[in-house]
């Protein structure tokens, strides 16, 4: 039997509660291989979370189970669920987490609604632990009696992105800012005039840090093929004074 394999994206930071998810997937299989992919996303950030999710799940051995943890509404009525994508599936709450892997046309994903009543007792405060992580272990175990169909109609999305608007979605320890715009659709990429919080910013487009002088901004392609700004040797968040979930705005961006 192949080792399985768990992925957890939490919005916890350095806590405990990850190490106890960790001690209840061991419990069952004590050779189990345990990925860290991003404690650190922002507090509540459901679109920082969703960013990740998307941008790094492609990168795992199939079959990956991710256990995915930005839950500002845990406890209420929003639902738990899983989404099956065939090589993968994930796990977590029905807030918006899983918009960019729904929305990717090339998925065929079946949905699924976890019945919260297969574990009992369990906190209200921590499904991480109490109901997401236990879901996990038994569709590894492959207990498929734990879900039922889920309405796609009632999946929740991001409202800021089903605008397709631009934002930041991301911004990483170093203050490098992330979006969600497709850097390949950009026509012009010498100087990009970018307006962040009705501010107007001339950033010149650049292949690495250095191309720039100390401490200023440049945008490049990420490597997530989308538009990134940074400052070299510094914070461009804290330049540009900008947070997750901003309108960015540029002008000529398409022909």
């Amino acid at each position: 039997m192949k080792k399985k394999i768990f992925a957890i994206i939490t919005d916890f930071g350095f806590d405990f509660s990850v190490a106890s998810m960790k001690a209840l997937i061991l419990r069952s299989f004590l050779d189990a291989q345990i990925v860290d992919i991003d404690h650190s996303i922002k507090q509540f950030s459901i679109l920082s979370g969703a960013f990740v999710i998307n941008k790094v799940y492609k990168y795992f051995p199939k079959q990956t189970i991710f256990i995915c943890i930005v839950d500002p509404g845990v406890g209420s009525e929003r639902e738990p669920i899983c989404i099956d994508i065939g090589d993968y599936k994930f796990i977590g709450p029905n807030n918006g987490l899983f918009h960019f892997i729904l929305k990717d046309v090339k998925l065929t994903c079946k949905i699924y609604e976890i019945k919260e009543k297969f574990i009992s007792p369990h906190s209200n405060t921590f499904h991480g632990r109490d109901l997401f992580t236990p879901a996990a272990i038994e569709l590894a175990k492959d207990n498929y009696k734990i879900i039922s169909p889920f309405d796609k109609n009632k999946l929740v999305f991001i409202p800021a992105l089903e605008e397709e608007n631009f934002v930041v979605v991301y911004i990483d320890g170093f203050g490098n800012i992330k979006t969600n715009i497709p850097v390949d659709n950009i026509k012009d990429k010498n100087i990009l005039n970018i307006s962040v919080n009705g501010i107007l910013h001339k950033i010149k487009f650049a292949k690495t840090f250095s191309d720039a002088k100390n401490n200023e901004l440049l945008c490049y392609k990420g490597s997530n093929n989308t538009l990134e700004i940074a400052a070299n040797l510094a914070s461009a968040k804290d330049i540009i004074n900008v947070n997750i979930g901003d309108y960015i705005a540029i002008k000529k961006l398409y022909e």
